[in-house]
């Protein structure tokens, strides 16, 4: 019998949360392009999304915000109560200090940084390190 492999055991487990499945898409293979994150469930909601962080146990959920759902400002917290970190992204930056003070460990505006900066995000968020990007 072969032994794990060391490094799955200690991948960071991320849920990844967005309405649209080509974004979503888009996000899981950035993530498991790096060697040290997987992705161990997708949500099109944010209503899902409390019940897969239940279920999945995520160490760090990306969470997408729209201005016409406020019920993500309310998912964040609820995520950020349960001690969850969440790395909040949102084509609309003005969304980001909203986050912030909900409870965001990090917020990307989709079309503003560079996705690399996402990776690096969720690992702060993970290790509950700040992250000095700020917003």
């Amino acid at each position: 019998m072969v032994p794990d492999d060391p490094r799955k055991a200690s991948k960071v487990r991320v849920l990844i949360v967005d309405g649209d499945a080509r974004v979503r898409r888009a996000l899981r293979s950035l993530i498991e392009s790096s060697l040290d994150l997987t992705v161990v469930g997708e949500a099109g909601s944010t209503p899902s999304a409390t019940y897969l962080d239940l279920e999945l146990l995520p160490d760090v959920v990306v969470l997408d915000l729209l201005p016409q759902a406020p019920e993500g400002m309310q998912v964040l917290r609820e995520l950020r109560d349960r001690g969850r970190p969440v790395v909040a992204i949102s084509s609309v930056g003005e969304l980001g200090p909203q986050a912030m003070v909900a409870g965001a460990h990090a917020f990307l505006e989709k079309h503003g940084r560079d996705v690399d900066d996402l990776l690096d995000m969720i690992r702060a968020a993970c290790h509950h390190d700040p992250w000095p990007g700020g917003e």
